[in-house]
């Protein structure tokens, strides 16, 4: 059973974001549609969550279906959202029994009403846990956020009188979906690519990256041990020398507390 130092243990990330990447390759590695591999896509999640709470990171967002994923199929979208509508109710005694939050960033306008009716339903049930997070990126755009929030501070200025030459990134992070999340201190993709596909553009200025060649079906608790054992063994400079690190701890530059 792995464990980790107190002084590792101080080292690992309080918020995890997961890229979840390759559920199509993975079904179709095994001659199977797209939908089978989202199926055992979704049937990971708890696995990864559980080794989240295991090892006390308190924040775990998961992209699960981006503004760019609506150019999908019908087919697949709609068997997209019926998983995700199985995955909530499968989860919510779950998640109330362990004391996991449920948010979600992104437009639920855009999803199917009874997908809509499932996650705000989700959410309000479990609005008063308070032990650990769980976020799912639903119908979500980094661009379109960022967008959205500097439409939200103009409305600021026309209403309020607030100077536009204030603006700094704590006043800026308040107008963002994720204002009430600290900022992502590791992101994993899976499946080999590398990029981050519109998400979490700004809040993951400072975030260290890991990317697994395993397909998101395959990625379970041993290989979300091995990114954080990656991530441990990082410096994390934030602008800093490591001379300068010798010396004093970096503070992130963040609006965000746990």
């Amino acid at each position: 059973m792995t464990t980790f130092s107190e002084q590792e243990s101080e080292k690992l990330p309080k918020h995890v974001a997961i890229i979840m990447d390759g559920n199509g390759r993975w079904a179709r590695s095994r001659g199977k549609p797209r939908i089978f591999g989202h199926r055992n896509g979704v049937k990971n999640v708890r696995s990864v969550v559980n080794a989240a709470r295991e090892f006390n990171v308190p924040y775990i967002t998961l992209y699960a279906f981006s503004t760019e994923n609506q150019n999908r199929p019908e087919d697949e979208k709609s068997g997209l959202m019926r998983l995700l509508e199985e995955f909530l109710r499968r989860e919510l005694a779950s998640m109330l029994k362990d004391g996991i939050r449920l948010r979600a960033i992104g437009d639920l306008s855009g999803l199917p009403q009874f997908a809509q009716k499932i996650v705000e339903e989700s959410i309000e049930k479990t609005k008063h846990n308070n032990s650990w997070n769980l976020t799912l990126a639903l119908n979500y755009g980094s661009r379109q956020e960022v967008l959205n929030g500097i439409h939200s501070f103009a409305k600021n200025i026309l209403t309020t009188g607030e100077i536009p030459e204030n603006l700094d990134w704590r006043t800026f992070s308040n107008h963002l979906e994720t204002k009430d999340l600290p900022d992502p201190d590791l992101i994993i993709r899976t499946s080999g690519e590398f990029r981050l596909s519109n998400f979490l553009l700004l809040q993951a200025a400072y975030a260290e990256i890991f990317v697994s060649p395993l397909h998101w079906p395959d990625f379970n608790r041993e290989a979300f041990i091995e990114a954080l054992k990656n991530y441990i063994g990082r410096e994390r400079r934030f602008g800093q020398t490591s001379d300068q690190l010798s010396h004093s701890s970096p503070t992130l530059i963040s609006n965000k507390k746990l």
